[in-house]
């Protein structure tokens, strides 16, 4: 009794995970693929040490058998779980989130704007100095 309530517990944990990254996934696609910096070391890192791996392996070992492309493909593993455990559990989310603010609609145009930004590198965000919209130039209440 207590191990099919357990195991039930773990398939809506399940479920649960796999709607969340469903959603984390599209928010990665709406922001063109767009990654920390750190996240990319981190999967340098880990392509290092798949190389590492993959160059230390003896020839008699399953994966010495298959060839180079499963060599290269082993190798590649390390970084592509780095770069999908960053955008499933929402870290790219946050991390979006605090570099470059919340976005709100002009009053005006519609438009989305980007206020309370930390970096110059979106063009239509608001500085506090300008606080027009940069699509229709109306002055924004932010």
């Amino acid at each position: 009794m207590l191990g099919q309530f357990l195991r039930g517990l773990q398939l809506l944990h399940v479920a649960l995970f796999s709607l969340s990254a469903i959603g984390f996934l599209a928010f990665w696609v709406r922001t063109r693929f767009w990654l920390p910096k750190y996240a990319h070391v981190l999967a340098a890192v880990g392509l290092v040490v798949g190389v590492l791996c993959v160059y230390n392996t003896p020839n008699d070992t399953p994966l010495g058998r298959e060839g180079p492309v499963s060599r290269f493909l082993f190798a590649l593993a390390l970084p592509a779980i780095v770069y999908a455990f960053f955008v499933l559990t929402g870290g790219q989310k946050v991390v979006f989130r605090k570099r470059f603010g919340t976005s709100r609609r002009c009053p005006n145009c519609k438009t989305p704007v980007t206020a309370g930004r930390v970096d110059v590198s979106t063009p239509d965000s608001i500085t506090p100095v300008n606080r027009q919209c940069p699509h229709c130039g109306q002055l924004l209440n932010i």
